[in-house]
């Protein structure tokens, strides 16, 4: 029984041994290094064993030297199970039809959930996954890698603060969380507007409520600049505190703008010598499949003859049911590069820390701010660099809506 079960992988075969004393031909098998098993003497003359099918060229050299003859009568085990299929080959066509039928099923995407966004938000992002390709029924290799399509979503919708895109099986699931507006949030709340920066006050225009400051005033952050009462006296001077609350109208929600004069600082280096890569805009394409880690090329053999090198790789996994299987197809991408030295003159170092620091500044503003005055107040060469301080004055609106607290 045990070398049943150990030899069926490699093939069993029952010999019939016919001649005198049949079974000093099973001794003679053992002392040449052929292991019998299941012996069963069926007459004076006739014995039956079974033998391992990796033993028989063994046996046709035991056989030359006895008067035996000997007969195959059973042949049991995996390599005869498979020679047998072959045969079959309606059998054999069938069962791979359906095994790239259900390969190809399971590379295919059947589910895109969306949740933690409002249906109208929600969707916008079906219908933005679908100019991606992800959609019920596309191959799965067509498709980018879920931190691709998270990275697109983000830049492609402004209202989504983060989204995260999970890929479980035939199956892509995202969770999403919206950017929190304060005008939808803090709709119909009653608030002031405070300052969001220090600031010289250039000019007030109060939609609704009280201004609380005047041209020309300083104001620190968080400072209220348009009070959500009308009739605010938090800034006169009175003599009992107490009579406040009685004297405030109901509260509004403040609205209007109030452009301040806000300075920025920015100190910026460059270097008089730089040294970094380009892209020559050379590229060799090279496909593989990748086998239990190991990369066998499929297609463009040739190694580029590139001295500097910058690889990107593409790969597209394969999945049979839920299962990842050990075989994914690789694109790699091989672009030439070269160092590239460049020199600059004091004047262009000090244009391109300008330009720097003004692209800096503008990340900084809102949009609708305008910068008034730019003054270099240090300008020095050390180390081999540039180096530059400049204060900005910008106009813009430091206003922001702050809610009534229940003391309020």
């Amino acid at each position: 029984m045990f070398y049943k079960k150990k030899n069926w992988y490699s093939g069993t075969i029952t010999i019939k041994v016919i001649g005198e004393y049949p079974e000093l031909f099973f001794d003679l098998c053992t002392r040449n290094g052929i292991k019998v098993w299941d012996i069963v003497k069926t007459d004076r003359t006739t014995c039956l064993g079974d033998i391992d099918l990796r033993d028989i060229p063994k046996l046709r050299k035991v056989k030359r030297k006895t008067i035996h003859k000997v007969y195959f009568k059973d042949k049991q085990g995996l390599p005869f199970l498979l020679k047998h299929t072959l045969y079959q080959k309606p059998l054999l066509i069938g069962f791979m039809i359906a095994v790239c039928f259900i390969f190809l099923l399971s590379n295919m995407v059947w589910r895109v959930d969306v949740s933690g966004l409002d249906e109208e938000l929600e969707n916008k992002v079906m219908k933005q996954l679908q100019s991606y390709g992800v959609t019920r029924g596309n191959f799965q290799w067509n498709i980018g890698s879920p931190g691709d399509i998270q990275d697109q979503l983000i830049k492609d919708i402004p209202e989504l603060l983060w989204i995260g895109v999970t890929k479980n099986g035939t199956a892509y699931h995202l969770e999403g969380v919206e950017k929190t507006r304060v005008e939808k949030d803090e709709e119909g709340v009653p608030g002031h507007l405070v300052a969001t920066k220090e600031g010289v006050i250039v000019d007030i225009y109060a939609e609704k409520g009280q201004p609380l400051v005047k041209v020309n005033d300083v104001v620190k952050k968080n400072d209220i600049l348009i009070s959500a009462y009308l009739n605010d006296n938090t800034q006169a001077e009175k003599p009992e505190e107490d009579d406040d609350e009685e004297l405030k109208s109901p509260p509004l929600i403040a609205e209007g703008e109030v452009i301040a004069k806000v300075w920025y600082k920015s100190t910026i280096s460059v270097p008089l010598e730089d040294k970094y890569d380009v892209l020559t805009g050379e590229t060799s394409v090279r496909h593989y499949v990748n086998v239990f880690d190991l990369l066998v090329p499929v297609w463009n053999f040739r190694n580029p003859e590139f001295e500097k090198t910058q690889v990107e790789a593409d790969e597209k996994e394969f999945y049979f049911l839920n299962w990842k299987i050990p075989v994914s197809y690789v694109k790699r991408t091989i672009l030439e590069k070269e160092e590239t030295h460049e020199k600059r003159t004091e004047e262009a170092a000090m244009a391109l820390a300008k330009e720097q620091a003004l692209r800096r500044l503008k990340q900084m503003i809102p949009l609708d701010a305008k910068i008034e005055d730019e003054k270099v107040l240090h300008e020095r060469v050390e180390n081999g660099k540039v180096k530059l301080t400049i204060y900005y004055t910008v106009l813009e609106d430091i206003t922001k809506r702050q809610p009534l607290t229940q003391g309020d």
